[in-house]
C-alpha cells in the first residue's frame, strides 16, 4: 500500500510539471496570437514519451549526469520552448514522501529570466492546487553551470493545509538558448548532496 501511494505521488508531480510547462508556454508566446485549437494541436504533437526521443530533447538543452534512480519521463517541444521532465523511476519506495521532480526548459527567444522563473513557479502552484502556497527564499548559492556563474535560488513554503514544498531554480546558458532548471519536492525527500551533484554535473 505504501509503495502504491508513493508511486501515485511521484506520478502526480510529473503531470503537475507537464501541466505547468503548458501553462507557461501559452503565457510566454501570447495566446492572443493563436487560436486555442491551433495551440492545442501543437501541444499534442510536441509531447514525446519515447525514451530515446525524450533523452535527445534533454541533451539538446544540456548534458548532465542523471541522479541514481531517475529517468527522463516526458518532453515537450512547442514553438520557441522545449521542456523535459525528469523523475524517479516507478520502482516504488517504501517511504511515502514526494521525491523531487526535475524540470529542464530552454527558450529560443531571449526574455527576462526572473519573470520566466516566476511564471513557471506560479504555474506549478496552480497545477498543484496550492494557490495558498507562499514561497520565500531560504538560500542563494553561486554555482558554475556550463561555464557561467549563476545564482541557484532555493524557495520553501507551506500551503493552507500545512504541506511544505521546496523549489530550487537556476537559469543558465543552454545549448540552443536561455535554459532553466527547476527542482521541486518535499523537504523529507530532499537529498541535498544528490541534488547539488546533479546541478554541478550540467555541462
Amino acid at each position: 500500500m505504501a509503495n502504491t501511494e508513493a508511486t501515485k505521488k511521484n506520478n502526480k508531480w510529473i503531470w503537475i510539471g507537464l501541466g505547468a510547462a503548458v501553462l507557461f508556454c501559452l503565457c510566454a508566446i501570447g495566446v492572443a496570437v493563436f487560436t486555442f485549437a491551433r495551440v492545442g494541436q501543437q501541444v499534442r504533437e510536441g509531447v514525446k514519451d519515447d525514451p530515446e526521443e525524450v533523452a535527445a530533447a534533454a541533451r539538446a538543452i544540456a548534458d548532465y549526469d542523471l541522479p541514481a534512480g531517475y529517468e527522463e519521463k516526458v518532453a515537450m517541444d512547442i514553438l520557441f520552448y522545449t521542456m523535459v521532465m525528469i523523475g524517479p523511476e516507478t520502482s516504488g519506495s517504501s517511504v511515502p514522501v514526494i521525491e523531487p521532480v526535475i524540470m529542464l526548459a530552454q527558450f529560443d527567444a531571449v526574455g527576462n529570466q526572473q519573470q520566466m522563473e516566476q511564471q513557471v513557479r506560479q504555474s506549478f502552484e496552480q497545477q498543484a492546487g496550492r494557490r495558498g502556497l507562499k514561497m520565500e527564499i531560504v538560500d542563494v548559492q553561486k554555482k558554475t553551470i556550463r561555464g557561467e556563474e549563476v545564482e541557484v535560488v532555493t524557495y520553501e513554503g507551506s500551503d493552507e493545509s500545512g504541506n511544505t514544498i521546496r523549489q530550487m531554480v537556476a537559469s543558465f546558458p543552454g545549448k540552443g538558448g536561455t535554459a532553466m532548471v527547476m527542482i521541486m519536492g518535499s523537504p523529507e525527500g530532499w537529498d541535498t548532496k544528490e541534488i547539488d551533484a546533479f546541478i554541478e554535473s550540467i555541462r
